[in-house]
C-alpha cells in the first residue's frame, strides 16, 4: 500500500519533468535527425515546502524516508485550475497507447489541453498530461489525448482521477536524499517523487 504524506502544509514550489527512455539521433556527419521513442516515458515531480516544526515535520521524515523503498502518493499541483467535479470519470474503452476514452464526466464536461490526470490500474496510479481540449458527448464520453503514452493497458472502469490527480513513484530513486534542520526548530523538506512501472 502507498503512503500518504499530510496534506497541510502545501508545496510551495513544483516543478514536473518527464523521464524518457527515447532519444534524439543526429548524425555527426549532417543527415536527417531522427527521433528514437521506446516505451516506458514517464512522469516525475520535484517539491519543495514551507518550513515544518513539530508533530508533521517529524511524520514527513518518517514517510519520505519510507517512500525510499515504498510508493509515496503526492498531490499534483493545479495551480488555477479549477476541474470542477465531474461525476464518476472511468476508463470507457482501452483506447490506444496516446488516447483513452473516459467516461462518467456529465455531458458538455470539457478536459483542457494541459490538464493533469491520473488512471488507477491494478491498484496503481499512473499520471499523464492532457494533450489537447476533450468535451464530453451527450453521454458523458470523451476521447482524451495523453502524454506521456500509456505504459499498461487500462480496463473498463479503471478510476481516472480529474479533481485532484495523484503522481505515486519512489522518493529520490537513486539519489541520496537529506534534509535540513533549522535553528528556529522547524525542518526544511525538498524531494523529487517518479513513476516507477
Amino acid at each position: 500500500m502507498a503512503i500518504t504524506l499530510p496534506t497541510n502544509p502545501a508545496p510551495n514550489g513544483a516543478q514536473p519533468f518527464r523521464v524518457d527512455f527515447g532519444g534524439v539521433l543526429t548524425p555527426f556527419l549532417g543527415g536527417e535527425v531522427q527521433s528514437i521513442n521506446r516505451i516506458g516515458t514517464r512522469l516525475g515531480l520535484r517539491v519543495s515546502y514551507p518550513p515544518i516544526r513539530g508533530t508533521v515535520a517529524r511524520q514527513f521524515q518518517a514517510r519520505l524516508l519510507r517512500g525510499l523503498k515504498e510508493r509515496v502518493l503526492l498531490e499534483w499541483p493545479l495551480l488555477d485550475l479549477d476541474p470542477g467535479s465531474p461525476p464518476s470519470p472511468a476508463i470507457n474503452a482501452s483506447g490506444t497507447v496516446t488516447e483513452i476514452s473516459v467516461k462518467g464526466l456529465g455531458v458538455g464536461y470539457v478536459l483542457f489541453e494541459g490538464q493533469p490526470l491520473s488512471v488507477i490500474h491494478d491498484g496503481r496510479r499512473y499520471m499523464h498530461i492532457v494533450t489537447g481540449n476533450a468535451t464530453a458527448n451527450g453521454s458523458g464520453i470523451a476521447a482524451v489525448g495523453i502524454y506521456p503514452p500509456t505504459r499498461v493497458t487500462y480496463a473498463v472502469n479503471d478510476v481516472v482521477e480529474i479533481e485532484q490527480p495523484v503522481i505515486e513513484g519512489l522518493v529520490n530513486p537513486g539519489e541520496e536524499y537529506s534534509w535540513e534542520y533549522a535553528l528556529e526548530h522547524t525542518m526544511g523538506f525538498s524531494f523529487t517523487v517518479v513513476e516507477t512501472k
